[in-house]
C-alpha cells in the first residue's frame, strides 16, 4: 500500500472548512431530547392516523351494508307481517 496516498475519512475530510466540522458534530450530536421525542411521537401519531382512517372506512362499509339490507328487506314482498 502506498503510504504517500492521502487517506481520508468522512469525519476528517480536509475539503471541509475548519469551522464546518464542529457545526456538523453539533447537528449530529445529542439534540437535548426533542429528537428522541420525535422518534417516539411520530410513529404513535402515524398509528393513530391509520387507525382512525381504518375505523372511518369500516363504519362507512357497515353503514352501506345496513342500508342495502334495509332496502332489500323493504323491496322483498315476502317479509313476515305483510298482508298479502
Amino acid at each position: 500500500m502506498d503510504s504517500s496516498a492521502p487517506r481520508h475519512t468522512r469525519a476528517c475530510d480536509p475539503s471541509l472548512p475548519c469551522e464546518t466540522r464542529p457545526v456538523i458534530s453539533v447537528i449530529l450530536g445529542h439534540q437535548g431530547g426533542w429528537d428522541e421525542a420525535l422518534m417516539v411521537l411520530v410513529p404513535i401519531a402515524l398509528f393513530i392516523g391509520l387507525l382512525s382512517l381504518a375505523n372511518k372506512r369500516a363504519k362507512a362499509i357497515q353503514a352501506k351494508r345496513l342500508k342495502e339490507q334495509e332496502s332489500a328487506a323493504a323491496s322483498d314482498p315476502s317479509t313476515p307481517g305483510s298482508d298479502s
